[in-house]
């Protein structure tokens, strides 16, 4: 498999939580399109999107919330060239004016049926006409381009397999634990700068988590009452902060994985905490931060892209994991046990949508992810099956696939109805 491609599509910067990012890449698309006053917005999302995008901190905004406030912001400030970093930047005067856009009831939102998990159609109106956009497959592929009703833009269908999956996801799902940790020892010099710039990235958000007042404040009481020096509690409050001040709209981008910034926190902070207590080389850390990315890449193509299970616990929480047990210097039949071990814990945790409590979540994972590791490198824990859980990572991970997509498939339909689906 080729790793390059994989971190390249993968592994991408994203500011504020991926959903409603979506939304505003989206409605920033439309906007080139879009002339004259604008006086309304149409958004047709999926459940999932908007699920994950209905209580959720939009960075810049002083902690509004909302994928119809994204929509507003992308139209009337977004810069479409960032993807999904499209909002970065605003000026006071365009969130005033969302935020009135949105106050009058002018941004529409309705959940639609049978499309992709990923899925934001943004229609914006106004006298001189009309302007859309359609964000379809992954957060930052925008397939469609309309403007006055007629297709102006349509992105070629890409190297999919009959599931729609990209190639190299089809690949990935062919591997073993084997395959995956010779695969990150062949990182060359360019790929491991990008994983630690990746680190660096998503360490300065666990550090405005600790240092301000996000969210709910998970990470920073986890500091002030944890134990000084005890590494389990340090994973967990770097973590827990970093998604505080994510999902509290912090103006500063994250590493995501899977196109899920909260995964890129799980999946990368509890390996950086613990490098720097380990005192581990830069060379170990990159070789560990591109497991841990694979084996969240690999539960996900087997889950899913949006899923009713916590991918940023099970899915991140797995890679992590197993980046511990590499970076510890373990074996690959120990990262096998490691993610066991994580999945048998963890499995059974919900997405209920975006929003603060999802550092209760982050910081849950990174822990068991540390614990897990642990647990392996002594060969406790998990080693073979256990319920649902298998010894080994792929058998496990089309167990959780089964579970997410036919097991919990009434779950979301529920969750929107508890939400309040517009």
């Amino acid at each position: 498999m080729d790793l390059r491609a994989f971190l390249r599509a993968e592994v991408k910067p994203a500011l504020g939580c991926t959903e409603p990012g979506a939304v505003a890449l989206a409605a920033a698309t439309a906007a080139k399109e879009f002339s004259g006053p604008l006086e309304g917005i149409r958004l047709r999302l999926s459940a999932n999107v908007f699920k994950n995008g209905h209580s959720v901190g939009i960075p810049g905004t002083g902690g509004l919330q909302g994928n119809r406030l994204a929509a507003a912001l992308g139209a009337l400030a977004g810069d479409a060239s960032k993807g999904l970093r499209s909002l970065e930047g605003l000026p006071s005067e365009a969130v005033e004016r969302a935020q009135k856009l949105v106050e009058t009831g002018n941004v529409t939102e309705q959940v639609v049926p049978d499309v992709p998990s990923v899925y934001a159609e943004v229609e914006l109106r106004g006298p001189e006409g009309t302007a859309g956009a359609v964000v379809s497959g992954s957060h930052d592929r925008v397939a469609e381009v309309r403007k006055n009703g007629k297709v102006v833009r349509r992105l070629l269908e890409a190297d999919t397999s009959v599931q729609g999956r990209p190639a190299y996801l089809e690949e990935l799902m062919r591997l073993t634990m084997e395959d995956l940790w010779r695969l990150a020892g062949t990182l060359d010099g360019e790929m491991e700068i990008f994983l630690l710039d990746g680190a660096r990235t998503n360490m300065e958000v666990g550090e405005a988590g600790l240092q301000g007042d996000w969210g709910l404040g998970v990470g920073r009481v986890l500091q002030e009452r944890g134990t000084p020096g005890d590494l389990l509690w340090e994973i967990k409050a770097t973590a827990s902060a970093a998604a505080d001040a994510r999902m509290g709209g912090v103006p500063l981008a994250v590493m995501s994985s899977a196109g899920s910034g909260n995964h890129g926190i799980t999946a990368i902070i509890p390996l950086v905490v613990a490098a720097r207590h380990w005192g581990s080389p830069f060379r170990s850390l990159a070789e560990a931060l591109a497991l841990s990315h694979l084996v969240t890449g690999y539960i996900k193509a087997h889950t899913g892209r949006l899923t009713p299970i916590c991918g940023c616990a099970v899915a991140a929480g797995a890679g992590a994991a197993a980046g511990l047990v590499r970076l510890a210097g373990g074996t690959a039949a120990q990262g096998d046990r490691a993610v066991a071990s994580l999945v048998a814990s963890l499995v059974g945790m919900l997405c209920d949508g975006a929003k603060g409590s999802c550092a209760l979540k982050v910081g849950a994972a990174a822990g068991e992810a540390y614990t897990s590791a642990l647990l392996a490198l002594e060969n406790c824990g998990v080693g073979e099956r256990q319920g649902v859980v298998y010894a080994t990572l792929a058998d496990t991970a089309r167990a959780v696939g089964t579970l997410s997509t036919l097991g919990f498939s009434s779950a979301d339909s529920v969750m929107l109805r508890l939400l309040g689906e517009p």
